[in-house]
């Protein structure tokens, strides 16, 4: 099955649209683990791109230039904070396309051939692997419930904490889990393996 899509410049008029097709994606993926309300906002430039099948926004990717988020990658990258294709799109090569694209104008804009992807859900993994992705770092991500002693802490500040999100190294994690409470009992919060993955694109 073939399908006509086109790519594009996301515009601040998509904004409503954006977040409607981020919160499908969201349905089926556990890469995020809150519901955001707003389209986020980047200290450096941006490539923010979105797919349209008859006009409606299908896909998106919004790559950061040389994100401050990570400090183990050499060289001039892009990070890539969002992506992803509505599930009724998937197969279709619109991922593929945003993909190609969106290194076309890393390559031309900013001479970068890089790209830097994190995911905790297992079917984006396989899907970035399957690309030719190259693994490049990996950490468990988590929430913790807090102790009473981290509680009392805490209330001396005036805070009053149910509950903390966290991550470590997978060397550390065994350590983590025996001496931390770890929420384990809810889909949206048990902890997850989190992937670094390296695309060069020529």
């Amino acid at each position: 099955m073939s399908i006509e899509f086109s790519i594009r410049e996301y515009s601040a008029s998509d904004e409503k649209e954006w977040l409607d097709l981020h919160a499908a994606i969201m349905v089926d993926s556990y890469a995020w683990w809150i519901v955001i309300h707003q389209k986020p906002e980047y200290k450096s430039e941006v490539v923010d791109l979105v797919a349209e099948v008859d006009g409606n926004l299908v896909g998106l990717i919004t790559v950061e230039i040389n994100s401050e988020v990570i400090d183990i990658v050499e060289g001039e990258y892009g990070f890539v904070w969002e992506f992803g294709v509505h599930r009724e799109y998937r197969g279709l090569g619109i991922g593929k396309g945003l993909i190609k694209r969106a290194h076309e104008i890393l390559n031309n804009k900013y001479v970068i051939n890089k790209s830097i992807w994190y995911s905790q859900d297992e079917k984006a993994q396989k899907y970035y692997e399957k690309l030719g992705m190259k693994e490049i770092e990996r950490h468990w991500q988590f929430s913790v419930l807090p102790d009473e002693k981290h509680k009392e802490i805490l209330k001396e500040d005036g805070f009053d904490c149910w509950e903390m999100r966290g991550s470590c190294s997978v060397k550390d994690f065994e350590k983590i889990k025996k001496k931390y409470n770890l929420i384990e009992d809810d889909d949206a919060l048990k902890p997850r393996l989190c992937i670094g993955y390296e695309l060069e694109y020529d």
